[in-house]
């Protein structure tokens, strides 16, 4: 399964989001604020979307393959 974190009004976030739809590319989409809300009860998935986040200089979108 495809994990995408976008954040309302990112091109580049509907840009991926309208490539999945046209290769039939299921996904789950997670709003990016929860990578940054340390209240937030994260998960795996979060946790390896925030390390891809860093590496992306903190530019969305982010994509995590489980």
């Amino acid at each position: 399964m495809k994990y995408i974190y976008t954040s309302p009004d990112c091109p580049k976030c509907e840009a991926l989001k309208e490539r999945c739809k046209t290769q039939s590319i299921e996904y789950v989409e997670r709003d990016a604020d929860r990578l940054k809300n340390p209240t937030h009860d994260r998960d795996d998935i979060d946790i390896e979307a925030f390390v891809q986040l860093s590496m992306q200089n903190m530019v969305l979108p982010v994509e995590v393959d489980k």
